[in-house]
């Protein structure tokens, strides 16, 4: 009984790997990593893509994984940039409404009064006890402390995001050169001679053909030339011994 033959079925898997590694990274709608799973799950215009280098046209996928982290970093920055002026603008508005409170104090009760910093203190029943000094001063300090804190928390995030980022990377990196290698050696096998690529193998082995017979060609002058010195000196030798 004939053995049934074996269909190759190599190119549907790829095509499935594929299409999940570009799903996988958000790039399946990608026109190269589209258009090649489409073919290969056909069979078709194989040396077409054959000629394009897969690490080359493969997208490079965007980490995601840290994209949470990044926005609690961003606006945890924003809100700790906006709070560093927060007690500046507090105490001057502070200072303003004592300012005006104390020059109403003094129309009212003339010089006999206590100096600025007692009725900013004090507030005499006229200042909003909001405005005092010292509750100003504990706000000041409660937003500084929050300040401080968000400059840790911003700085911590900071660095779990970066290292979850290089870790995404790294591994985003290492499938993209998996499937872009098993790309490679699949549409190696599907590659044409052309007339243009022997043409063009054919002038550079002739190319280094003619370097070689140059090559050789200046190595033999050399030696022709060594090799008719030796005979003059070999004869200048033999007449010096007649001589003796």
């Amino acid at each position: 009984m004939a053995r049934a033959r074996k269909v190759n079925t190599d190119h549907l898997e790829l095509a499935d790997s594929l299409e999940m590694w570009g799903r996988a990274h958000g790039v399946a709608d990608d026109p190269y990593v589209a258009g090649l799973t489409r073919d290969l799950r056909d069979n078709n215009d194989l040396p077409i893509w054959a000629t394009m280098e897969p690490m080359q046209f493969l997208p490079q996928p965007a980490v995601k994984s840290a994209e949470a982290i990044h926005q609690w970093v961003r606006r945890l920055t924003v809100i700790r940039n906006v709070s560093v002026f927060a007690p500046v603008a507090l105490t001057w508005l502070a200072v303003g409404n004592a300012t005006s409170g104390f020059s109403k104090y003094v129309k009212i009760h003339g010089t006999s009064v206590v100096n600025f910093l007692d009725y900013w203190q004090n507030g005499y029943n006229t200042l909003p006890v909001e405005w005092r000094i010292g509750n100003v001063a504990a706000l000041d300090f409660s937003i500084i402390a929050i300040v401080i804190a968000l400059t840790l928390t911003v700085s911590i995030l900071g660095q779990r995001s970066n290292s979850a980022m290089l870790r995404d990377e790294s591994k985003i990196e290492r499938d993209r050169i998996e499937i872009a290698i098993r790309l490679t050696k699949f549409l190696f096998t599907k590659r044409t001679m052309t007339t243009v690529a022997v043409n063009a193998s054919l002038a550079n082995s002739v190319t280094k053909l003619a370097n070689a017979a140059k090559s050789v060609a200046e190595t033999t002058k050399s030696l022709e030339k060594s090799t008719k010195k030796i005979p003059a000196r070999s004869t200048d030798a033999w007449d010096y011994l007649n001589a003796r």
